[in-house]
């Protein structure tokens, strides 16, 4: 390995010698899915950059047989045999020497012949479990290489810059589906009912998004209308046998997605298929392997009778989502893995832009705001958390950075700028960006370029402290005796309180969004761009001011008591928009949980949504009212009954406005998800009748009654009654998730409600049953999530967590951010510094050094939550008498 330091210094890498670089694979695999094993050859055309005997690559796992080298510049005209082969298991390279030294600029074909396992970490050529109609447990075998696992699967230069083109042969019995990047070039039988499926060459790409899948399988297939693509795409999907019309809806979806986004960005999908094809076993949620993305069951198949909608909307976004990737993170590549944003966060901001073109009706930019906007806010608060751009040295780092700051705070940085320089410059400057740098890599500066071009505005100047700074501010406003203007002071925001002065020397650049009642247009000249400045405001004459129009800034904002009361008339009498609501509700929260306003703005506001009609305002009010509970779990039942008696009062007569069934067959599909969530909140709170009602529909559903609970009541209904309940409800909810005939979204669902259970004896059972066969390894998290919102559960979770810890450690070897999800589920819902102390203590005995950031996350939070928690409940509910 070499230490090689990126153009903009941001930090130094653990890089391959760069001696020698890849041009073309051409790669053969047989896979044996009885035996499990599989072998290989690989020719890879190398350039040589410097004149060397030695070549190093990647390789993990593999066995390399043999080793050569053939080349005109070698002095016997032909080939050599590697005098070593040396594996080395902690870089994961492979050294191969050489008895001639190839000259600088000279090219040559190293040919390997290997072998590996098709393993069960669901990373790297891997194999998964399916069931056929026969009831017969069968294997195909599938691939998962980002960020760094085509080295599992062959020989390869694994990094993102070192793109080559692929051929790819896979030689696999009669019976068999044989998948790979691109369309099939040649078929040709070789004896013992076996055949060599060969592909055509790939456009040049890096390794992390080849692919290859071989199976029964069946398939789909549509085409889009060529309209922007400049010829009809064909498209696929691919299901385990049986279950492919499951596939129509996302492949409607993918059809329509991939001639909107030849549109937007000004450039043609340039493979010749689309494939899409349902995993069983599969650790991410989707990935975008070019032109053969591989998918969770639950994100791709939709079951149109039974199918929730809310995991309807879901298989939308992750396939724009995973088709946005096409062209951002495929066509153009991050240099390197510090600009995973440049992937993931368009992706996120992409795939949600095609969803509301698609799906209007799903308000997909309001839902943006919780499901994103303030996911993001809520980990950036925490001194763990990592700027946009991080520094990445070595892929042990990588996997850490898949979260919701790469993602959701990518996407929210990406809303903000182009709210600000207009939609129009903002999409002309992204096709110019995927022009210049299409088959190529790019940094996050080429973008910045590319949009400061387009808009005629320095973008890096004012975005590069969004994305290499840690953090966002809190924007406190203080009112000017004068009566027509304010003076705003930005902070860094801590969940933990007052950021000290060491901690606080980052100014941003910040849009404020100023609005009044009596112009609701937003300001664009205001921004804040130094620690305080002052602005004009009539604030003396203005029945109300509200900053950050349509919550698309990304910081939280600190009124004075009397501009909190002004809002809050103003939500009350309908004055602010959907997103202006949440926003509100969201910072006031979260302000008086931190310690930086008082409690007393929070219940003013809360007040004012009590005729509240849209239902993602409900979700974002339900999630603050849970973080309460949450953080007051040791506080007294007395305290613990206040927060419940809030939470029934906001939620009951929700549910008894909506009632229970839908009120007609086309009814808004967000209706009846919020039909849903006040059922679950006002059951949870202890409404008697609420709970009366949904145990008697748990027992009329298992009864045969199926319209007990429609698609989108399901998992609060079984949540509730489960809750409440005892064995029998745990028992027929746990047979529901065994029952592959039922839908899978509704499946998984049991499974996560079954964590309610408030029985010791259930309890260690479902986390016996959690380890089991019946639960995919993929899904311990949905088994056990639950038990970490009980305060007797949380205990047993964590004790779970400690004695099953070298269990979970070689289960997810390979995938040890799996490990961090399962600290943070484990350890996040407790409070006390005591508590926060144990975990550490346990956690310093072990390796964590692949999942520290959620260690160290996890333990802020409760140390976080702890600081606040006897403080604003004690005030909460003094002032809520």
């Amino acid at each position: 390995m070499c230490t090689s330091a990126s153009h903009n210094a941001i930090e130094e890498r653990e890089l391959l010698p760069t001696n020698v670089s890849p041009i073309h694979y051409d790669l053969h695999l047989a896979p044996d899915l009885d035996a499990l094993t599989y072998t290989g050859e690989v020719h890879i055309k190398v350039r040589i950059n410097e004149a060397t005997d030695n070549i190093v690559l990647h390789s993990n796992e593999l066995e390399i047989k043999e080793a050569s080298l053939t080349s005109t510049a070698l002095q016997s005209g032909a080939s050599i045999s590697a005098s070593s082969i040396t594996l080395k298991k902690d870089d994961e390279t492979a050294h191969l020497a050489f008895a001639q030294a190839l000259p600088n600029g000279s090219e040559a074909t190293l040919s390997l012949k290997f072998s590996g396992i098709l393993n069960d970490l669901m990373v790297g050529f891997y194999r998964s479990k399916y069931t056929d109609a026969q009831g017969n447990t069968k294997n195909m075998a599938t691939t998962q290489f980002e960020p760094t696992d085509a080295r599992r699967a062959f020989p390869c230069w694994d990094e993102p810059m070192q793109k080559a083109t692929f051929n790819v042969t896979l030689r696999v019995k009669e019976n068999l589906t044989a998948l790979s990047n691109m369309d099939v070039a040649k078929i040709a039988a070789v004896g013992d009912s076996l055949k060599d499926v060969s592909f055509s060459t790939t456009p040049i790409m890096s390794t992390y998004l080849l692919a290859f899948i071989v199976g029964e399988l069946d398939y789909i297939e549509a085409h889009t209308s060529g309209k922007h693509n400049g010829r009809p795409i064909p498209c696929r999907v691919y299901t385990a046998p049986g279950n492919s019309e499951k596939g129509r809806f996302a492949l409607n979806v993918s059809v329509q997605v991939l001639e909107y986004f030849a549109d937007v960005f000004g450039a043609e999908y340039p493979l010749p298929k689309l494939d899409q094809v349902a995993i069983n076993d599969f650790e991410a949620g989707a990935m975008e392997n070019w032109g053969l993305i591989t998918y969770r069951e639950v994100a791709l198949l939709v079951d149109e009778a039974s199918t929730s909608s809310r995991a309807k909307q879901y298989v939308a976004e992750v396939v724009s989502h995973e088709l946005a990737h096409q062209w951002f993170g495929n066509l153009v590549t991050m240099e390197w893995w510090s600009e995973l944003w440049l992937n993931e966060g368009f992706a996120t901001w992409v795939g949600t832009l095609a969803v509301g073109h698609l799906f209007p009706e799903y308000a997909i930019w309001t839902q943006f705001l919780t499901d994103n906007l303030q996911r993001a806010l809520s980990l950036d608060a925490l001194r763990s958390s990592h700027p946009i751009q991080v520094p990445v040295r070595r892929s042990a780092d990588i996997s850490q950075i898949f979260d919701a700051i790469s993602y959701s705070k990518g996407a929210s940085a990406i809303q903000m700028l182009s709210s600000y320089i207009g939609h129009d410059s903002f999409f002309k400057g992204i096709c110019a960006y995927l022009q210049k740098h299409k088959y190529a890599n790019a940094s996050t500066e080429d973008l910045w370029n590319a949009l400061s071009e387009a808009s005629g505005v320095d973008v890096s100047h004012f975005m590069a402290t969004w994305t290499r700074k840690i953090g966002y501010p809190i924007i406190t406003v203080t009112e000017l005796e004068n009566g027509s203007q304010i003076k705003v002071r930005q902070n860094r925001y801590l969940s933990a309180g007052k950021a000290a002065e060491s901690e606080d020397e980052t100014e941003w650049w910040v849009p404020l969004g100023i609005e009044t009642a009596e112009s609701k247009i937003q300001r664009p000249i205001d921004v804040l761009t130094s620690r305080e400045a002052t602005f004009d405001i009539p604030v003396s004459t203005s029945k109300w001011y509200k900053l950050n129009k349509d919550t698309v800034g990304i910081y939280r904002v600190k009124y004075p008591a009397s501009a909190v009361v002004n809002i809050a008339q103003a939500i009350a009498e309908g004055e602010l928009g959907t997103n202006d609501r949440i926003g509100v509700i969201a910072d006031a929260a979260s302000l008086a949980v931190s310690g930086h306003s008082s409690t007393s703005d929070f219940l003013t506001l809360l007040r004012a949504y009590a005729s509240e009609t849209e239902p993602v305002v409900w979700q974002e009010i339900a999630t603050r009212t849970d973080a309460l509970k949450s953080v007051w779990v040791n506080e007294s039942d007395e305290i613990k009954e206040k927060i419940h008696a809030l939470s029934r009062t906001l939620f009951s007569p929700l549910v008894k406005k909506l009632g229970w069934e839908a009120a007609s067959a086309d009814e808004d599909s967000l209706v009846g998800r919020l039909r849903a969530l006040a059922i679950s909140a006002a059951g949870f709170s202890g409404d008697a009748e609420v709970i009366a009602e949904a145990n008697r529909r748990f027992h009329a559903f298992f009864d045969g009654d199926k319209s007990a609970f429609n698609t989108d009541m399901l998992r609060a209904g079984f949540a509730v009654a489960i809750y409440h309940g005892g064995r029998a409800e745990f028992e027929k909810a746990k047979s529901y998730f065994l029952d592959s005939a039922n839908p899978v979204d509704q499946q998984l669902a049991a499974l996560s409600n079954l964590g309610f259970t408030k029985d010791p004896a259930l309890v260690n059972e479902l986390l016996e049953f959690a380890l089991s066969d019946s639960v995919r390894n993929q899904d311990v998290h949905q088994a056990i999530n639950a038990l970490s919102t009980g305060e007797a559960n949380r205990e047993r979770l964590w004790k779970w967590y400690q004695e099953n810890y070298d269990l979970l450690v070689t289960r997810y070897r390979a995938s040890m951010s799996y490990m961090g999800a399962l600290v943070r589920i484990s350890t996040g819902g407790f409070i006390g510094y005591d508590k926060a102390d144990e975990i550490e203590r346990f956690l310093a005995t072990k390796d964590t050094s692949k999942f520290q950031r959620v260690v160290d996350q996890s333990l802020e939070k409760i140390r976080s939550n702890t600081h606040g928690s006897r403080r604003t409940a004690r005030m909460l509910f003094a002032q809520s008498k």
